[in-house]
């Protein structure tokens, strides 16, 4: 006489299917979320480089932080502008765009802080702004900046005498 399969191989069939699925969760989809602009909490967990999603409420822009978790020794992170609230229109042009930024676990830094650490459209688009910015600075104060380089030029050793702190003859 043979038994049949009975309900705990169901049982056993359902568990490792539910177990299988919260690994999926836990490992694809959770992120944990901290409330009402907790700084701190954001910062505590981008130290540690784990799975978070936070809403950074600044006085010029909102931000959305979403850290996306290790790679080659680095925490990866991607910011994106949510709105920006004050500032010309080439600023208002960046919102809903992200770069993805890699800091060094451990850091405590916004991402935004060194650009250089970051890709993607949003680092491209605040550079050109950097650039233009400079541009318009240099257009708007070109009298300055050539009386400048004219003292630069016609007095070279004096010029390196105050870099260096050097005031001996």
């Amino acid at each position: 006489m043979q038994k049949k399969a009975g309900g705990g191989t169901w049982i056993i069939i359902i568990l490792i299917i539910a177990a299988l699925a919260a690994t999926i969760y836990f490992t694809f989809f959770f992120y944990y979320k901290c409330p009402n602009n907790d700084v701190a909490c954001y910062l505590a967990h981008q130290e540690k480089c784990a799975r978070t999603k936070f809403i950074n409420d600044k006085e010029e822009s909102t931000l959305s932080y979403k850290i996306k978790g290790k790679n080659s020794g680095n925490c990866e992170i991607d910011v994106t502008v949510l709105s920006v609230k004050q500032g010309s229109a080439e600023k208002i042009s960046l919102e809903n765009k992200n770069m993805i930024c890699s800091l060094l676990i451990g850091s405590r830094r916004y991402p935004e802080e060194d650009l250089s650490k970051c890709h993607g459209i949003l680092k491209e688009e605040l550079q050109g702004i950097m650039l233009q910015n400079a541009h318009a600075y240099i257009i708007n104060n070109v009298g300055i900046v050539g009386e400048e380089l004219n003292n630069i030029l016609s007095n070279p050793i004096q010029v390196v005498k105050n870099t260096t702190g050097n005031s001996s003859g």
